[in-house]
């Protein structure tokens, strides 16, 4: 099939611009009762978090964790490796604690803020 009109003479013809349809896979309302289903228990999950996080006990525990997290970096650069050992020993019960409670916990080894841009030289 080929362009018609006027100015349709020497186009390239349509089919080469017309895409072959892929084909869909339809889920099956089993499948998204599922999805959905693990949706709101994300959503639940988050806001009991939220909630634990709250409380007094849980901000007093992730605020310790985070200390422990500044010690152990400055301890590190200082070369200190026995009060390293010492704090990560330290940390691990309250980081059981407050994943009991719920809370995710901060990355003690994660890098906070954007990342710069690496300039070519």
């Amino acid at each position: 099939m080929t362009t018609t009109g006027p100015r349709g003479a020497g186009r390239i013809p349509m089919e080469n611009y017309m895409t072959p349809k892929k084909e869909r896979t339809r889920r099956t309302s089993e499948e998204m009762v599922a999805d959905l289903e693990a949706e709101i228990a994300r959503v639940k999950a988050r806001a009991a978090a939220k909630e634990a996080k709250a409380t007094p006990e849980g901000q007093a525990l992730i605020l310790a964790v985070k200390a422990i997290d500044k010690a152990t970096v400055v301890a590190g650069e200082a070369g200190n490796d026995g009060l390293v050992r010492a704090l990560e020993a330290s940390r691990a019960p309250l980081s059981e604690q407050v994943v009991a409670m719920g809370i995710r916990l901060p990355d003690a080894k994660a890098k906070r803020g954007r990342k710069r841009k690496v300039e070519a030289a």
